[in-house]
């Protein structure tokens, strides 16, 4: 234990961001450790909201053809092992620390630009690619970090296919003010000779976006279908798709447009060689899990956890609150970051609850919880607000003061969504 917490500092330690935007930082560290990306196959999964649940979908579907699959996904919610998967199962604490030690001592060895260093995700974007090779992945289900052309995940040769998922505002900071900039960012991990598949019901400037990207770079353009016949339940979701039914455990109508989404990613896969037999597809499908997406973890009360934390994940979040959760009241554990449109967010959040719990998640960009209540008795006067500070005391109150027949909805950012799972699986709740 003592280790892994040793070597998760020293990878915590790398920071956010390491320099100017530039794949030059990722590709030097790849070289040092033989270019193991080379020798690998991949999905490449980017867009805005349902890059967890398209990758997740994607690598159950694969595993159950036959595949051994490996799935690179972030963040994590609880353990950082999540984040490095291989037929379902985490990454060990012992293989981690293994190769990031490895990993770690080439980092020295590197010559970098004054003012120039590896990022966390590059790092850790590294430290999978030796993974996967080790554990010899016939195929990797990549999910992108931030963006595209810049991301680490970018460093990869052309892929069996990239995808994208919804493109909403979200990282305006970095990535543009509008959603035709955010995209044109995103669509370069579309590479000559590729195959690009775009998820259904994206705006028209964002199609127009990647149309363009593809004729120029000489990509296959592949529209994914419109899900129909779409029901929502608490129990999860189910669809047809090109007149296939398939069924999810994930919740929410906008999973039946994720679900489409990466359906067209194995129809590409499969025009491109691949075996992924309808069968296959339909039982990956409906066992695939993504923590922390709308994800029910307790009855009576009802608790669900949500990681959604911009304004695009919180409308599907109210989408299921409005459809699926009447009966009783609504209270809210809710956290942001600084950095998020934390202001829209808690608009439409706050106008459908009784009770709000304010926390301060434990990260650098956190939003206070007392400015986060007060912004939400700005827009709710008529809710009661409680300024909990920590996300651990704010759901033992919320649970404490809910019905049989009530919801508790902890939401507003991942960070918070780690916390409050991490304080039930230790049993402190």
């Amino acid at each position: 234990m003592r280790a892994y917490e040793q070597i998760l500092s020293a990878i915590h330690a790398h920071g956010r961001f390491s320099g100017t935007p530039s794949l030059a930082r990722i590709r030097a560290l790849l070289a040092a450790l033989g270019n193991p990306q080379s020798e690998l196959k991949f999905v490449h999964i980017g867009g805005t909201n349902g890059k967890g649940s398209v990758a997740a979908l994607t690598a159950a579907a694969l595993e159950q053809a036959g595949y051994r699959t490996g799935l690179f996904t972030s963040p994590y919610v609880v353990d950082f092992c999540e984040r490095m998967r291989v037929d379902g199962a985490n990454i060990s604490r012992e293989d981690l620390c293994r190769i990031a030690a490895r990993v770690l001592a080439l980092e020295q060895e590197l010559s970098l630009p004054e003012g120039e260093r590896i990022g966390e995700f590059e790092f850790t974007t590294a430290c999978a690619m030796v993974y996967f090779l080790e554990q010899r992945c016939d195929i990797v289900v990549l999910e992108v970090g931030l963006g595209g052309q810049f991301d680490a995940t970018n460093a990869i040769d052309c892929p069996e296919v990239a995808v994208l998922t919804h493109v909403a505002l979200d990282h305006m900071e970095v990535l543009g003010d509008t959603v035709a900039q955010i995209a044109a960012d995103k669509s370069h991990i579309v590479k000559p000779g590729s195959r690009l598949v775009n998820y259904p019901g994206q705006e028209p400037e964002v199609d127009e976006v990647l149309r363009s990207r593809c004729a120029e770079v000489g990509a296959r353009y592949l529209p994914a279908p419109q899900p129909e016949s779409i029901s929502c339940a608490l129990d999860g979701t189910a669809c047809t798709i090109d007149g296939h039914p398939f069924r999810l455990r994930l919740i929410g109508r906008h999973q039946a447009y994720n679900a489409a989404t990466a359906y067209a990613a194995i129809a590409a896969l499969r025009d491109g060689g691949w075996h992924i037999p309808e069968e296959a597809a339909a039982a990956g499908f409906a066992r695939a899990a993504v923590p922390a997406r709308q994800e029910i973890v307790r009855r009576a009360p009802l608790l669900l956890i949500d990681g959604a934390h911009n304004a695009d994940g919180v409308t599907a979040l109210c989408a299921t609150l409005d459809r699926l959760l009447p009966m009783g009241g609504i209270s809210l554990v809710l956290g942001m970051v600084a950095d998020k449109q934390y202001d829209v967010c808690v608009r439409m959040l706050a106008r459908r609850a009784d009770n709000i719990y304010a926390v301060q998640p434990d990260n650098p960009r956190a939003l206070s919880s007392r400015q986060l209540a007060s912004v939400i008795r700005e827009f709710s006067p008529y809710t009661n607000v409680f300024d909990c500070g920590d996300t651990r005391s704010a759901l033992r109150r919320a649970l404490a003061g809910a019905q049989e027949d009530d919801v508790v909805v902890v939401c507003g950012s991942l960070y918070v969504a780690g916390e409050a799972k991490n304080a039930l699986n230790n049993g402190v709740i």
